[in-house]
């Protein structure tokens, strides 16, 4: 069965094609009457406009390019669900690369989005930060044309808008929750490729632990690799020196789930000897033997709002902000218990 075409709809109507094409784009010339008449003949006899023809009219092609670091990330993937029921509702589609964490890679994903003719675009948890600014201002290749929204990243501009979670809070609450259980040494656990949010993320321990009176002591701030493997056996490492902390504040999950499964190995009892939190509430962290104590993170929201601040900005309507920052919320599980006074 061919495809109903607007000439199609004109013969049935007994108009002509460019009056059809009008009232399906709800022209002010054709009245409210004839167009709704149109529109109902249309939607019966099946017709589906062409997304290559529209984009030639209006200049859109009602596709949101997203960068991501890492598909297999499952933040990643409910930012990306929340972006896409967005995107969805508004008649948009995604079309996605990944740059494998790298940042020359993630300009490349970037560049290859915008030769799709994207309409704007999404970049989750980027490292390329203040790069995007600098090709907006050159006018690379047309960047200066398209809103950009950054998630989990604070390099905001001209065109430049962000969407993330209140990372220092969210630290704050955590370590702060900690010493009211009477940890005094606490270790923050980070990747060695420190990311803006993970630096937020420390800024907010480091001022939990000032404002109860505590030294800040680096050798208690690890960083390890984490991708594409974490480094597992530079947290045992860490774990085995004399004077291990009673309390390890993990800079997102995975990694928190990292210091369960060493601690596992090295017979260390959770939270008997050692208390762990973790940032972003994944699901497999609530399912694990020990059920982990973390910062949720509502991703999926995230997303949401990483698209539909995306879509304003692409319909140019006003909005009086240039970063969201969604509140926190301390999820406390088995994974934290007193300080063991011994």
């Amino acid at each position: 069965m061919s495809q109903v075409s607007i000439t199609d709809i004109a013969a049935a109507a007994g108009v002509s094609p460019s009056t059809v094409s009008r009232a399906l784009q709800d022209h002010p010339r054709i009245s409210p009457a004839r167009r709704q008449a149109i529109q109902a003949l249309a939607q019966q006899m099946g017709y589906r406009p062409s997304q290559v023809a529209r984009s030639l009219v209006t200049g859109r092609t009602r596709t949101l390019g997203v960068v991501i670091t890492d598909v297999t990330d499952p933040f990643v993937a409910e930012v990306l669900k929340g972006a896409e029921l967005a995107s969805r509702e508004s008649g948009y589609t995604l079309l996605f690369a990944s740059s494998d964490r790298d940042p020359d890679r993630e300009i490349e994903a970037l560049r290859l989005l915008l030769d799709r003719q994207v309409d704007g675009m999404i970049v989750i948890s980027g490292r390329a930060g203040s790069r995007y600014a600098e090709l907006r201002s050159a006018g690379e290749a047309g960047m200066a044309d398209w809103p950009l929204v950054l998630v989990n990243n604070d390099h905001t501009g001209p065109g430049i808008y962000s969407v993330r979670m209140d990372n220092a809070a969210g630290a704050h609450e955590a370590v702060s929750y900690l010493r009211r259980l009477g940890h005094q040494r606490i270790a923050f656990l980070s990747w060695i490729e420190m990311a803006t949010t993970m630096e937020q993320r420390r800024a907010g321990y480091r001022q939990a632990l000032l404002e109860a009176g505590l030294v800040l002591e680096p050798e208690l701030e690890w960083e390890v690799r984490g991708y594409p493997d974490i480094d597992l056996d530079a947290l045992e490492a860490e774990l085995t020196r004399p004077g291990r902390p009673t309390a390890v504040f993990a800079a997102n999950d995975q990694l928190a789930l990292a210091v369960q499964r060493v601690a596992r190995s090295l017979k260390l009892a959770i939270p008997e000897e050692l208390s762990l939190v973790g940032f972003d509430n994944l699901e497999i962290s609530a399912h694990v033997d020990i059920p982990i104590t973390t910062v949720a993170q509502p991703a999926f929201e995230i997303g949401r709002s990483a698209g539909e601040l995306l879509l304003y900005k692409i319909k140019k309507e006003v909005t009086h902000f240039q970063t969201r920052i969604l509140p926190v919320q301390l999820v406390v599980r088995r994974s934290c218990g007193v300080i063991n006074q011994k």
